[in-house]
């Protein structure tokens, strides 16, 4: 599988190379404010604070509106100030090394996303690998429908810490899959799993419920291994499990003191400084006055659902209607197919290793965390953005795949998902220079 996974990496990055450069400036979501928050480090040494005037609507409309012309300055746009440091700090010598040698800052700081992406996709084999170790062909094409998925290499390719944020949990994935399989001692496991969670608290609080992983992890762990049925933990897992999450503090609590000194001790995450000053942002109380609670309902799953595949730039930039109804199709025969595979996995769980039901379990507490963190969003804001969703790519992916197989003659898996991989990437050429490019530099 070394050389179809490294085709599939190598075509990543080529596409990634694409969408980076020939995307216009600011053309992807909240862009000027993340790379705000990079200048700054970069050219003060000092952290960001969120403040009162960092979001202004009506201007970022307007500017929107206008294609982000170049005599409009973004320095204004710093509502993303209050976000974890670790993917701005480490973009920060990227933006400098640009600078200095007189190149586009902004192409340098979206190919280090770029760049971000070759790690994810390698731990994402890794753990379907684990997953679907009695096929290999699964976990690769697990690995290129991440890698396929339009607007996905579309936010891969923008400064942001989206990328970050999944390659870290990426990385929490595979360390607790290999602890449910006994592949990981109580040493490596409080390590990894230490440090691995005190860099999610530092990189995004989208990832935080990863949390639920390594406690999982762990659960998974000591049944197994016991061979008892429910939920049992020793003494000596629950001493695992405190030195890990205290290694993950000692590494992440200065950031949240930082934050309660700026912010107050009510506010560490800096949530409550960020919904007062997003004035103007349509809240969904306001909406549901506005259209109707049927009409909000129905745009979340449409929207969500869209832009999960392809709705580019902020939000405004969408491909033919065939195609979104050609998606819907194949989502919900990978929907039909993943349901079947479950109800088979339950059916004959006996015949299962319990390492196989428990990594399961994890990839669909991760699944089923993340929706749940997007829909709780969207009940303060009207956000109903695919992206939100992409933390959970890799358990998407695993019953995505899991479902395609389900459903057709496994003599012929490899031809299908090769003509699927085939389509996806069409669909990528398609989405930047049939719709991207046209209509955000037409």
């Amino acid at each position: 599988m070394k050389i179809p996974l490294a085709i599939v990496i190598v075509l990543q990055v080529v596409f990634g190379i694409l969408y980076a450069y020939k995307t216009p400036h600011w053309e992807a979501p909240d862009e000027p404010a993340h790379f705000n928050y990079v200048r700054q480090i970069a050219e003060s040494g000092t952290l960001p604070v969120l403040a009162p005037g960092d979001y202004d609507q009506a201007y970022l409309e307007k500017i929107k509106t206008a294609k982000f012309p170049a005599n409009a300055s973004i320095d204004a746009i710093r509502y993303e100030s209050y976000q974890p440091p670790l993917y701005y700090l480490a973009a920060a010598p990227v933006y400098l090394a640009a600078r200095a040698f007189g190149l586009d800052t902004v192409l340098a700081l979206r190919l280090f996303s770029v760049a971000l992406s070759v790690p994810l996709l390698l731990l994402a084999y890794r753990v379907l690998a684990q997953v679907f170790a009695e096929n290999k062909v699964l976990g690769l094409a697990g690995v290129g429908f991440i890698a396929t998925v339009p607007m996905h290499l579309a936010i891969t390719a923008a400064i942001n810490a989206d990328t970050l944020a999944e390659l870290v949990l990426a990385a929490l994935l595979l360390i607790s899959v290999l602890r449910v399989q006994g592949k990981l001692s109580d040493r490596r496991f409080i390590l990894l799993g230490g440090i691995g969670y005190g860099l999610a608290l530092m990189t995004s609080t989208k990832i935080y419920p990863s949390a639920l992983l390594l406690l999982l992890a762990e659960f998974g762990f000591i049944n197994r291994r016991l061979e008892v049925r429910g939920w049992k933990l020793e003494v000596g897992s629950w001493k695992v499990l405190v030195s890990l999450f205290a290694l993950a503090l000692v590494i992440s609590s200065w950031w949240f003191v930082r934050n309660a000194l700026v912010y107050g001790v009510t506010d560490p995450l800096g949530w409550k400084m960020h919904d007062a000053i997003v004035t103007g942002q349509p809240t969904t109380t306001e909406w549901i006055a506005r259209f109707g609670f049927k009409n909000i309902f129905a745009d979340f799953f449409i929207i969500t659902f869209k832009s999960f595949w392809a709705q580019f730039g902020w939000m405004g930039v969408l491909v033919n209607d065939r195609i979104y109804v050609a998606l819907f199709a194949l989502t919900t025969a990978a929907m039909l197919g993943a349901l079947l595979w479950v109800i088979r996995l339950a059916r004959a769980r006996a015949n299962f290793s319990r390492s196989v039901l428990w990594n399961w379990l994890i990839l669909a507490v991760l699944l089923f965390t993340t929706v749940l963190a997007h829909a709780w969003y969207n009940l303060r804001f009207v956000q109903p953005q695919g992206r939100y969703l992409f933390p959970a790519l890799i358990p998407i992916a695993a019953f995505f795949v899991a479902g395609v197989y389900e459903l057709f003659d496994k003599r012929y898996a490899r031809i299908i998902f090769a003509l699927l991989y085939v389509a996806l990437l069409g669909l990528d050429y398609v989405s930047l220079f049939w719709f991207i490019v046209p209509q955000l530099t037409g």
